[in-house]
């Protein structure tokens, strides 16, 4: 191929990449940036992870940054869903005392294979510590583990396969802590996670499934920004991200209800939802402080 074709080619490949990035910004402001994360994005950055060091490059062209934006936490490679970035080490630093106090509060969304039956309760509270061993596997361990704790929800099931839509709070930030708890403490494996939910699936759900696809979604993040005025200039800061197509189809396809507010994603200030495309304004980005 010609070197003008090529690199006609390579350009068109660097838009539509950097136009798919743009696509997944849930929310900016004057420090910190929301992601809808794809799945398949490694949400941490070593030289070999190189999914998430393509993207941050483009989010500094489009919001002029002087660095790349930096991940504040993780999310497994097959979770898609909100994803944080600061805009600046300041931010950075700030944002991440926030998740190590706990003030930040996130919510998940699984589809694990287990219908009704599977549950003595709409709710609960799992506490089995979490223990990663020298080759980092991930498993509960009452014996060398460390605290975990996440909360349960039950919002459906379907009629038709063993399957369940949980929310899932959680509240300590360990290597797949819920996945590791919903396989091994509520029996209930996470739909599509083959580590650990390896036990065969029901032919029913496996015909809905796409490979590689695990149906765990970082529905929505919770943490505290603030305003320039206003008398409290603190607020609360929900991104709530949209699901995947994918886990909308398979919940339409077995009779799981969706809530609308969670298909859809948004974003609310106080819980109070703020209309689309309002906080990507300047007047909007000029009013969050955030952190110089």
């Amino acid at each position: 191929m010609p070197l003008r074709k090529q690199l006609s080619a390579l350009a068109r490949l660097s838009n539509a990449r950097a136009s798919s990035s743009l696509r997944s910004v849930l929310y900016v402001d004057r420090a910190v940036i929301v992601l809808n994360k794809p799945s398949g994005l490694v949400a941490q950055t070593s030289l070999k992870l190189t999914q998430l060091l393509i993207i941050l490059p483009d989010l500094q062209h489009e919001y002029d940054l002087s660095t790349p934006p930096y991940p504040v936490h993780r999310l497994d490679k097959n979770t898609t869903g909100a994803l944080v970035l600061a805009k600046t080490t300041h931010a950075a630093r700030e944002l991440s005392r926030q998740f190590k106090s706990r003030a930040v509060i996130k919510d998940y969304l699984a589809l694990v294979r287990g219908g009704e039956n599977m549950f003595t309760k709409k709710e609960g509270v799992i506490t089995n510590p979490i223990q990663v061993d020298r080759d980092g596997r991930v498993s509960v361990s009452t014996q060398d583990g460390k605290p975990a704790l996440t909360t349960w929800e039950l919002l459906g099931s379907s009629p038709r396969v063993p399957l369940s839509l949980l929310r899932m709070q959680l509240h300590t930030g360990l290597k797949h802590q819920l996945r590791v708890h919903t396989a091994s403490v509520l029996k209930a494996p996470i739909l599509g996670d083959t580590l650990h939910g390896a036990e065969a699936i029901a032919p029913k759900v496996s015909s809905l499934v796409p490979e590689e696809c695990m149906f765990l979604h970082a529905s929505s993040v919770s943490l505290f920004r603030y305003r320039r005025e206003g008398p409290s200039k603190r607020f609360r800061l929900k991104v709530v991200a949209p699901l995947p197509i994918s886990f909308i189809r398979v919940c339409r396809d077995v009779g799981i209800e969706l809530e609308e507010a969670i298909i859809q994603g948004g974003v609310y200030m106080d819980d109070v939802r703020v209309e689309s495309g309002e906080v990507h304004t300047k007047e909007v980005r000029n009013r969050i402080t955030g952190y110089e």
